[in-house]
């Protein structure tokens, strides 16, 4: 008989790169799919067709996003939870994957009238993100739920070494197992483009603070090798500031590359010759995160300068795949730059290692780990 999964998230089925690849590996293992979250208009009919057809789709609309500066948004949350819990009970699933500590409250009350496993899967350090860092009664409800719940769930897993000894530590709690955020393996090198015929240094994501962008443009302002090019794919926040520095510097060794879709970041990234990825250890959850594009580029094939915050050293003392800088500032950046533009056998050295650590760090034999673990649970 299948095992029925109800995989929960509080964002939009199709926001969350890491609950689609969740729901492809689960419909893989022959698992019974129920996937639920809130309902968004933003995609397009061809990103729907992604999902797979055996997988049921529960849409929530938030009738309570427009009470949200009227209402107690303890209450809101609590409200919200309570009608997330109704579908999943519905759902009667024999486990329920809950997406970070939003949706892990409705898992929790959907238990008290179906009996289930429940798995908590934590994509970062909830209490610490930027959206409650001004919301005082919304956080303090947050960490109670957390405190409370995460001993009484079945599992707990989570991106990081780093932010798995956290919780363990901070919970007493036995150490969470780790299906870290990277890419899926049918994605490496299905298309490589031509090597630029600059030595060009990559970041891609989403710009927005304490994720090094005006690091690598200050960087660029004082690298003096014109043959080494900077290279910013993306859009966010940030975007014109950045662009209102390069234009007022007259910078010609920077770029903005137009944004691509997540599942053409690999092979959009092979056209460059390293990848940065140089965030900011400036909250709690910044400092236990991983950069996800640090396995985008290794799918690359690309050497990557990293900042040095624990689960970046972690990765790179076991797979030596490029440089982790001292000090977050432009000027270990562009020596870390220049270093791997002059030294031909370091860098061969590090692209070599970069793709012997995505054929071991690829989102298939992390989330196997996970599957076999459901199945037993189930046994």
């Amino acid at each position: 008989m299948k095992i029925k999964v109800c995989d929960v998230v509080r964002n939009s089925v199709w926001y969350d790169p890491r609950v689609i690849k969740q729901i492809d590996e689960y419909v893989k293992a022959d698992f019974d799919v129920y996937v639920i979250g809130e309902e968004d208009n933003r995609y397009n009919d061809t990103e729907i067709e992604r999902i797979p057809a055996s997988v049921r789709i529960v849409k929530i609309k938030d009738k309570y996003k427009r009470f949200q500066n009227k209402i107690n948004t303890v209450l809101k949350e609590i409200s919200v939870c309570r009608s997330l819990a109704k579908e999943i009970a519905a759902c009667k699933p024999d486990i329920i994957h809950a997406n970070d500590l939003d949706a892990l409250l409705a898992a929790y009350i959907a238990t008290r009238s179906w009996k289930c496993k429940i798995v908590f899967d934590t994509h970062e350090v909830y209490t610490d993100n930027f959206g409650l860092a001004s919301a005082v009664l919304k956080k303090l409800f947050w960490s109670f739920v957390e405190s409370w719940i995460i001993k009484r769930v079945d599992l707990v897993v989570c991106v990081s070494n780093a932010a798995a000894d956290y919780f363990a530590a901070k919970y007493d709690i036995p150490k969470p197992i780790v299906i870290t955020n990277c890419a899926k393996k049918q994605r490496l090198h299905d298309q490589e483009n031509v090597k630029s015929p600059y030595f060009e240094v990559l970041n891609h994501g989403q710009f927005y603070e304490g994720r090094g962008y005006d690091i690598m443009v200050e960087a660029a302002m004082i690298t003096e090798i014109p043959q080494i090019k900077y290279v910013l794919r993306g859009f966010g926040k940030m975007e014109p500031e950045l662009r209102s520095f390069v234009d007022n510097e007259g910078l010609d060794n920077v770029t903005f590359a137009s944004p691509v879709k997540t599942t053409e970041l690999i092979s959009a990234a092979t056209s460059s010759y390293v990848g940065l990825a140089i965030t900011e250890p400036i909250n709690l959850n910044f400092k236990l995160s991983v950069s996800n594009k640090i396995f985008e580029y290794a799918f690359a094939g690309l050497p990557v300068i990293m900042s040095d915050i624990p689960e970046h050293r972690y990765l790179n003392e076991k797979f030596n795949f490029g440089i982790i800088l001292k000090e977050n500032t432009a000027e270990c950046l562009r020596d870390a730059v220049t270093k791997l533009y002059a030294d031909a056998d370091l860098y061969a050295q590090y692209a070599r290692n970069a793709k012997k650590m995505s054929e071991e760090l690829n989102w298939e034999t992390e989330f196997a780990k996970l599957i076999a673990i459901e199945r037993q649970m189930q046994s």
